[in-house]
């Protein structure tokens, strides 16, 4: 359709409001029906899950009582006809507080704390070609875009 006048651009504000409508409707709908399918798929895997653990347990609780019997000498796991078995040695964590970072600067380790240097992008719009050149700045005016953003009013209608 071609907007001719004035009542042709309320008429196509109005047909994109009820448009958005259905389209928020229907992304609605669909989020409604996932979120319930997960939640029946939680419920019927809860009891797998629980047998699952339950197994690992018991498997955990073997290995630990036989470990000197079940694994080769040096190994940390074996291998059976339906999968492995077996122990992972996982990576030291280090847990910092709040105020390591300045504890480690005070102290000379000023190499054991990063930081991100990042220019302050707001702050050089302010700058004047001449700073701009010498610093390598470049200021890209903003362009200007179209937009239409219906009346919520004309919603209720699309709807019903």
């Amino acid at each position: 359709m071609k907007i001719k006048n004035l009542k042709d651009v309320e008429e196509t504000i109005k047909c994109i409001a009820q448009i958005d409508a259905e389209i928020s409707a229907i992304d609605n709908n669909a989020t409604i029906a996932i979120n319930k399918a997960r939640e029946e798929a939680a419920q019927a895997s809860a009891g797998l899950a629980e047998q699952r653990e339950k197994l690992l347990e018991n498997l955990k609780t073997y290995s630990d009582e036989n470990r000197s019997t079940l694994y080769e000498e040096g190994k940390k796991s074996r291998e059976f006809i339906n999968g492995t078995i077996g122990y992972r040695q996982n990576p030291d964590k280090v847990e910092v507080s709040a105020d390591t970072a300045d504890l480690l600067i005070k102290a000379g380790f000023s190499n054991c704390v990063k930081v991100k240097k990042e220019p302050v992008k707001a702050a050089l719009k302010n700058f004047d070609a001449a700073q701009q050149k010498k610093f390598h700045i470049n200021l890209v005016p903003g362009e200007e875009s179209f937009y239409c953003k219906a009346a919520e009013k004309t919603i209720p209608e699309a709807a019903a």
